[in-house]
């Protein structure tokens, strides 16, 4: 009674939540549907069916029979299809290809089994799916279609997607040349700070994930952070009965050796889905770091060359484990527990030598211990009702927690500029840094006519953060600390959300959503004796636009417009500072405001070819490790900056060639043209520049079940926030061997096989006495050799007789 009561109140409130809406936009039904019958005419339930294209048979989605045999899709875009059903002791039933059109609801002929003439003990459906797939607001990589990105981890296959730049040394990342990227994992937004979910991503294997999702134009339900948009990882999730799964296994060398395993399981039984995932990577590859800056005072010039040896390991861990469980055929309520543990330890010999009118002056010699230990663990409760088919009610709470742990020693040797000894100076450093956070939301979506689609909902996201960060300096044998760089910051932010958006398929060729967004933020920065260094409150809309029209059967149009906003992260507002040497600093910037962005953006679509056009513009953009340096002391000091404003044009080309039955190629164009209006020492600096990047996927298919795949792409000079870095690109091979019999692939990949991983960021204004050089490489050639076995059940149950609701069939679709 009271779960009856829970429901009714759920629907209850709906009318409710509908009044907190701000804006309604109109998305169209899309809905394909059908029934399976046996040989006797009596419905099938649980039988695998797959929705794929007519023309090279490759899947769309797929699903399973409810207890009266049927079936339906949903969110499917115009095309011609066709459709397949398959079920254990029965022969593949294919329905005739036939053309859907967009908002249609389009029922099919009732598909019937004939009975297998001999029985098979096993039968293995597969579908390849393409590397890329381009969607109206996203771009999808299919991670588990690629030779060359199984075995590595997360970052690298995302550093080798297109429109994305790693910047390793100082963790971060830019899409399409915007920097304010948000990353999520299964839909949900990791509430780290960036820099941690960087190396995060550089310790989760690539053999847990199912796919990349790159969100340029996100909708309404998307929060509003990042004005690049959204890079959604998806893990692989097994959909089958019973009890299945998949382990991996990696070892490699490089600039030392790589080594990885991973394991993830599915359990299906009754009511309950059990499923979870864990990885350890260990890597111990060095790196090489340079750096050069000049400054003039006066007439004299002053010279800084910086060399860095680092001797970096890592060892990280991460695991999930979720259960769903379905109270009743309309109800479904699950919980996931993550977490991770990253152990970073590095040894490092780091030289500068600073000249003064070109004759050396000083030569410092600095070993550097460092540890950074980084540990975050989350829970989550959901809860999912389908009130009927067309109308469901989802909440979720979740509970996050994020530690860092930062110690560092330095022994720093000076000496004058013929060699001779000068003084020692030993120091040490601390910041721990634990952010907690506190997220609930409400999510409804309903059916309101035959081509109306409506969703709407509330957020509120409450967090708090410490950062304590110590400097002590050696002095006549005890550790005294540093006043000027030793604080402990205390920031509260809260953010509150509504959402709603309406879609309608005008007719067959015209069909939009659009859809609006509020956001109030909260923040609060203290010190224990300095009150109010962050005191701020806003509220703004974001409004989107989505049109789609379709020219005809191959020929398709979409536009979209969509405003972001990039808040400053935690780490940068706070107004710490730390050291890399004795003149190089790391600083918070309580100042910073947040940046807003307006984009624009068209797709144009000829079969499975693409052309994509975008322009935004920003005020006040946020540029990281922004330099600054101070000719008098010759110290600079990299923190985040606001600028005036930055207009982005770009533009993309998607062209896959299919050369022969055993030869596919991928390719992809890019193009982007940037004019950052900068703020340095209260001088307006103008900075523009092109660029250019391309990306080729070349995989053949060879008998024996052997494939291979040679992949390159190449990067020109473009802009990294005030950085101009030079061109760079890399060239990969792989090969694979399925063996079909033990459900197991043994795969050899070589990345960077030419050495041109090498990222040289400059900044060069000498009429604002800037003149930076810097020179980093973290990626060598490295040959990686992966097995892989699948394990359990590999078949679905045909005869499970029990009916599911319309969300557990959504989630055994693959997109």
């Amino acid at each position: 009674m009271l779960r009856l009561n829970t429901i009714a109140w759920l629907r209850s409130c709906a009318p409710s939540l509908l009044s907190l809406l701000f804006f309604c936009s109109y998305a169209s039904a899309q809905r394909i549907q059908g029934s399976v019958l046996d040989t006797d005419g009596a419905p099938v339930a649980g039988a695998t069916v797959l929705l794929q294209k007519a023309g090279d048979s490759s899947l769309v989605k797929g699903t399973v029979t409810g207890r009266e045999g049927a079936f339906h899709f949903q969110g499917i875009g115009a095309g011609t299809y066709l459709v397949s059903a398959s079920a254990a002791n029965f022969r593949v039933v294919h329905s005739p290809s036939f053309t859907y059109t967009s908002g249609e609801d389009k029922a099919l002929s009732t598909l019937q089994f004939t009975q297998k003439e001999v029985q098979l003990s096993n039968v293995t459906v597969t579908a390849q799916k393409p590397l890329y797939e381009q969607h109206q607001d996203r771009m999808i990589i299919n991670v588990s279609s690629s030779v060359t990105g199984v075995g590595s981890t997360a970052l690298d296959v995302l550093e080798r997607s297109p429109g994305i730049i790693v910047d390793r040394q100082n963790n971060a990342i830019s899409m399409n040349g915007k920097e304010g990227i948000v990353i999520m994992i299964n839909g949900r937004v990791s509430r780290m700070p960036l820099s941690a979910v960087v190396q995060m991503l550089a310790g989760m294997n690539s053999s847990n994930i199912e796919k990349i999702e790159l969100i340029t134009t996100p909708p309404a339900q998307y929060e509003a952070e990042g004005n690049a948009g959204y890079v959604n990882l998806v893990l692989k999730v097994n959909n089958q009965y019973g009890t299945n799964g998949s382990y991996a296994a990696t070892l490699g060398y490089g600039n030392g050796p790589v080594t990885s395993t991973s394991i993830n399981f599915n359990h299906r039984a009754g009511r309950i889905n059990l499923f979870g995932d864990y990885s350890v990577n260990r890597t111990a590859q060095g790196q090489d770091f340079r750096f050069y800056r000049k400054v003039m005072q006066g007439s004299t010039s002053l010279e800084s060359f910086i060399t860095s040896d680092r001797d970096p390991m890592v060892l990280f861990n991460n695991a999930r484990i979720g259960l769903d469980y379905q109270l009743n055929k309309k109800t479904v309520i699950g919980a996931l527990a993550t977490g991770f543990y990253r152990h970073w330890t590095m040894d490092a010999l780091n030289r500068s030598s600073i000249l003064r009118d070109q004759r050396l002056d000083t030569l410092v010699h600095i070993n550097n211990d460092e540890v950074n230990d980084l540990a975050n663990y989350s829970a989550n409760l959901n809860l999912l009702h389908n009130f009927t088919a067309d109308e469901k009610l989802s909440l979720d709470v979740d509970y996050i927690y994020y530690r860092s742990d930062n110690p560092t020693d330095y022994l720093n040797a000076y000496f004058d500029g013929v060699g001779g000894s000068l003084f020692t100076q030993q120091t040490r450093s601390g910041k721990e840094t634990p952010i907690r956070f506190w997220v609930s939301n409400a999510d409804y979506s309903r059916k309101l006519g035959k081509k109306v689609n409506m969703d709407a909902g509330v957020k509120g996201s409450f967090s708090r953060f410490v950062n304590d960060v110590n400097v002590e300096n050696l002095l006549q044998g005890a550790w005294v600390a540093d006043k000027e760089f030793t604080a402990r910051y205390n920031l509260e932010e809260s953010i509150l959300a509504a959402y709603s958006s309406f879609g309608i398929s005008f007719n067959e060729k015209n069909s939009a959503k659009v859809g609006l967004r509020y956001e109030y933020t909260n923040s609060q920065l203290n010190t224990v004796t300095q009150k109010g260094i962050v005191d701020r409150q806003y509220g703004k809309l974001f409004p989107t636009v989505f049109f789609t029209h379709k020219l005809n059967e191959k020929n398709s149009v979409n536009l979209s417009y969509s405003r972001r906003i990039t808040r400053p992260t935690f780490n940068d507002m706070a107004p710490f500072v730390l050291f890399v040497d004795p003149n190089t600093f790391f600083s918070g910037n309580p100042s910073l405001q947040p940046a807003i962005s307006d984009g624009v953006k068209a797709d144009y679509l000829y079969k499975s070819y693409i052309v994509s056009v975008g322009y935004t513009y920003e005020t006040n953009p946020i540029t990281n490790f922004s330099p600054r340096v101070d000719p008098v002391t010759n110290k600079q000091t990299l923190a985040a900056e606001n600028q005036d404003s930055r207009m982005i044009v770009n533009a993309m080309i998607s062209l896959p060639f299919k050369i022969t039955q055993w030869w596919n190629m991928q390719n992809n164009l890019m193009g982007n043209a940037q004019e950052l209006d900068a703020v340095y020492k209260g001088d307006r600096v103008r900075i523009k520049q092109k660029n250019f990047a391309a990306r080729s996927v070349q995989s053949f298919k060879l008998p024996r079940e052997f494939s291979v795949e040679l992949s390159g792409f190449y990067r020109s000079a473009g802009l990294f926030g005030i950085y101009k870095s030079k061109a760079f690109g890399s060239m990969d091979l792989g090969a694979q061997k399925k063996f079909a019999k033990n459900r197991s692939t043994l795969r050899l990949a070589y990345d960077n096989v030419l050495n041109t991983l090498k990222f040289k960021p400059s900044v060069n204004l000498p009429e604002q006495n800037l003149v930076i050089n810097g020179f980093l490489q973290f990626s060598y050639p490295t040959v990686r050799l992966t097995y892989t076995h699948n394990f359990g059940n590999d078949k679905l149950k045909g005869s499970r007789q029990r009916a599911t609701s319309a969300e557990e069939r959504e989630r055994v679709q693959t997109n």
